[in-house]
């Protein structure tokens, strides 16, 4: 009778997937999908409020002037942690001058990642992701056809998941589609 081999101590590939290294590269920091949905969420908020919360807003020096600012709103709670950061936005050289729109976005997108990131880091993301989101096709598969041969002699496309002659469904399992195997 042939020895049992012996278990090894530390093998290589291990029953439990999760445990081990991490996976390569850097780590990140917040993740993209938080980040671009806060923007959203603050784009909303800023055009709102815009008309009782820009012309404030812009003429602050100071986090004070920042806080009383949003308290003029209902989304106070909101941005009171990071009176800072809204301060050092709104004086950012590249901060848009004219634009009203063009002013919300951009403080919506620099304030999304709450400075766990740079204001442009926390653009870029933003940025990509709506590219991401542009680049995705508008169509949508609206039937999908399949070629059949049903019981009821009928050789041809299906319509719908059934068959055009007598109208029987395409089982959704594929052990049904494929019936008793004969090999």
């Amino acid at each position: 009778m042939p020895k049992r081999k012996s278990v090894l101590e530390n093998p290589k590939r291990t029953l439990d997937a999760f445990s081990g290294k991490r996976a390569r590269g850097r780590p990140y920091k917040v993740r993209a999908s938080e980040v671009s949905g806060r923007a959203y969420n603050y784009r909303l908020i800023f055009g709102q409020t815009w008309k009782v919360l820009g012309e404030p807003l812009l003429a602050a020096k100071t986090e004070d002037e920042v806080l009383q600012a949003f308290e003029r709103t209902a989304y106070k709670d909101e941005f009171s942690h990071i009176t800072a950061l809204v301060l050092a936005v709104l004086s950012d050289p590249v901060f848009p001058k004219r634009n009203k729109e063009a002013r919300i976005n951009f403080l919506a997108d620099s304030l999304a990642a709450r400075g766990v990131v740079s204001p442009r880091t926390s653009r870029d993301i933003c940025g990509k992701l709506r590219a991401k989101e542009r680049a995705k096709s508008q169509y949508k598969i609206l039937r999908k056809e399949f070629y059949i041969e049903c019981s009821c002699g009928y050789k041809g496309p299906a319509r719908d998941n059934a068959c055009r002659k007598c109208g029987a469904e395409i089982p959704l399992s594929f052990d049904e589609l494929l019936g008793p195997r004969n090999f």
